[in-house]
């Protein structure tokens, strides 16, 4: 995969001069003129490092590297100071925003090459470390401890801009003789033949994870209960239809769902919501599976 660096720098001289020390490295490169086109970029789009100058026409880049660090969402995202400015105090003041490191323009072109390829290769090693923390292994979608972080941040969200969502859990039904009946093996390939069906019905907003043996967790932010209804129920629908079993498994692979809404006029906490759509879960499996149930609400259908 390409690396894609964002270029910050406002004298277009200077640009092109590293654009073309940085051809032949065959790195996507992405121009910014400013600090806030750089920090509207990062917003929308993602690199894998940013070369960043000090003096620009708006927010210097100390600045736009303090607000890099300070985002946890680009934790190991490096940046580069590539300057003219090349005092031991403006480097130690680089280094303390949190800089990676930090290069004079004028420094040999061999020199930065090398400083950029180990920053990309630690860049890497970091981001292999992170997905192993926070990724199953088997469905490779989040595991549950990344999960509760995301729906602490959706939580102060919604309180803060007063803002609706849902969360569900999505069970297999019978997983237990599945597992008997297949192995463990087959069992794991039907997780993830599941898992690509339910991916296929989860908006790119939404946060997905495995959230337990036979579950898992579905956050929908900013959605009302009866459209969190109307979609986890097309997904329950659709994997019934789907052809997902196979391998010697005759009987049709089905889920059922509980769905429970945050309320912030009932004070709700997390506890409570993850509760709530435990109970609901409990509910359509009580009464005969493959259905998804709201909590407090009678069937919709």
């Amino acid at each position: 995969m390409v690396n894609r660096i964002l270029i910050v720098e406002d004298n277009k001289e200077d640009m092109e001069v590293l654009k073309k020390k940085l051809s032949s490295e065959h790195y996507e490169l992405v121009a910014a003129e400013d600090g806030n086109t750089a920090m509207d970029l990062l917003q929308k789009e993602s690199f894998d490092l940013v070369i960043l100058d000090i003096l620009l026409p708006d927010i210097d880049g100390f600045e736009i590297c303090r607000r890099i660090r300070k985002n946890e969402q680009y934790v190991n995202l490096p940046v580069l100071f590539h300057t003219t400015v090349h005092t031991t105090n403006e480097k130690l003041i680089g280094l303390q925003m949190g800089a990676a490191d930090f290069l004079v323009k004028d420094a040999d072109e061999r020199e930065l090459l090398v400083r950029i390829r180990n920053l990309l290769n630690t860049k890497k090693a970091l981001d292999e470390i992170v997905k192993l923390s926070v990724i199953d292994p088997i469905t490779q979608l989040y595991n549950r401890l990344y999960f509760q972080h995301r729906l602490n941040d959706e939580i102060a969200r919604s309180r803060r801009y007063e803002r609706d969502f849902c969360f569900a859990i999505v069970d297999i039904d019978n997983f237990k003789k599945i597992n008997e009946l297949l192995g463990y093996v087959c069992a794991d390939r039907l997780l993830k033949r599941l898992t690509s069906a339910i991916r296929s019905h989860v908006r790119s907003a939404d946060v997905l994870c495995r959230w337990g043996g036979d579950e898992f967790g579905w956050l929908l932010p900013e959605t009302p209960l009866d459209e969190a209804y109307i979609a986890v129920e097309r997904l329950r629908n659709f994997v019934q239809t789907a052809d997902i079993a196979k391998e010697g498994h005759n009987s049709v692979l089905t889920v059922s769902c509980g769905v429970s809404f945050f309320d912030l006029k009932r004070g709700d906490t997390e506890d409570v919501l993850l509760a709530h759509a435990e109970a609901a879960l409990n509910k359509a499996k009580q009464n005969g599976a493959n259905q998804t149930r709201v909590y407090g609400k009678e069937p919709l259908h």
